[in-house]
């Protein structure tokens, strides 16, 4: 049940808090959590931000002054988890020993194929993006307590996570709330030029080094589905890393009369992630779904524990089936 208000008694109520979300960064990932993070240090609890997972290279200006902890470097006791953007328990990226020791669980998402696995769940799959809950959830937070809470550091996190799941406004996810949220974010200070240099204008590189490699990988299947492959050795040939190339999911969608786009990324032997994306009428969520995976209806993904071969090769049948 979604309750925006027992989610603020709940932030109100307890001392020591760790904010995290899913496994390979994304600026809506990162965005809501430094939002959450930042607003709890507002209200003088102790919160630590503690994910098992790099940070992509055009998002690191956003966590330049936050110190961040791994699993195994965080040792406090009695302890509360938020944790953001991750529609699936088994993906939320800390060891399962903080997860299952946490005396409570929040869980503050956009996924559709969200369980409410949380002890208070704001859950809103049809929000532009896990930002713009918490944008909420802050706007509420100021008018209860009579207090601002939103300022530039935390509007600069929320519209950047804002921009990013809805391709800068670009993608069907994309409601008059959201364009609301941005006027107001940029109103308290956003700082929406870096934003947009950092997060879509200084790709490294190597980025394009392996943008051509991974081009000459592009394979269309009845006109309809077009694949990429991104191999570990690629990766490496590259000198970059596996959160460093999600972008070029892009490239798979955005051709004549594709209807599936299809990246998948060799992160070790045997272990591909998946990611999906459809403009019209295909659900990729429920495709996911069948990997055990999730996400959007527009855009989702999954790990597959094959072969970069076969993974393809499963993925293929399984949108062939839903074409």
């Amino acid at each position: 049940m979604n309750n925006i208000d027992n989610i603020i008694q709940h932030l109100k109520g307890s001392n020591d808090y760790i904010v995290t979300s899913h496994i390979s960064p994304d600026g809506d990932n990162i965005g809501s959590t430094l939002g959450i993070y930042y607003a709890l240090k507002k209200l003088g609890k102790n919160v630590f931000y503690v994910i098992d997972d790099n940070t992509p290279q055009n998002l690191k200006f956003l966590v330049e002054d936050v110190e961040i902890l791994t699993s195994k470097e965080f040792e406090l006791e009695g302890y509360c988890v938020i944790a953001l953007d991750c529609g699936d328990k088994n993906r939320i990226c800390l060891s399962d020993t903080l997860i299952n020791n946490a005396k409570h669980l929040t869980c503050i998402d956009h996924h559709a194929s969200n369980d409410y696995y949380g002890n208070l769940n704001y859950i809103d799959a049809d929000a532009s993006s896990t930002c713009e809950l918490v944008y909420n959830l802050l706007v509420r937070l100021e008018q209860i307590e009579q207090i601002d809470i939103i300022d530039e550091v935390i509007a600069t996190a929320l519209y950047t996570g804002l921009v990013t799941d809805t391709g800068n406004f670009a993608y069907s996810s994309t409601h008059p709330s959201s364009l609301e949220m941005g006027k107001e974010l940029l109103l308290k200070g956003a700082k929406r030029d870096t934003i947009i240099q950092r997060v879509f204008q200084s790709n490294p590189y190597n980025y394009y080094k392996i943008l051509g490699e991974a081009l000459n990988t592009l394979d269309i299947v009845q006109n309809k589905i077009a694949s990429i492959c991104i191999t570990k050795e690629m990766l490496k040939r590259n000198s970059i890393s596996f959160n460093d190339v999600d972008g070029i999911t892009s490239y798979t969608r955005d051709i004549e009369n594709v209807e599936v786009g299809i990246l998948l990324k060799e992160k070790k032997e045997n272990e591909v992630k998946v990611s999906l994306r459809s403009k019209q009428y295909v659900d990729v969520s429920l495709i996911a779904q069948s990997f055990n995976g999730g996400g959007h209806v527009r855009a989702a993904g999954c790990t597959i524990y094959d072969s970069i071969e076969n993974a393809k090769q499963q993925v293929l049948e399984a949108v062939l089936k839903t074409i």
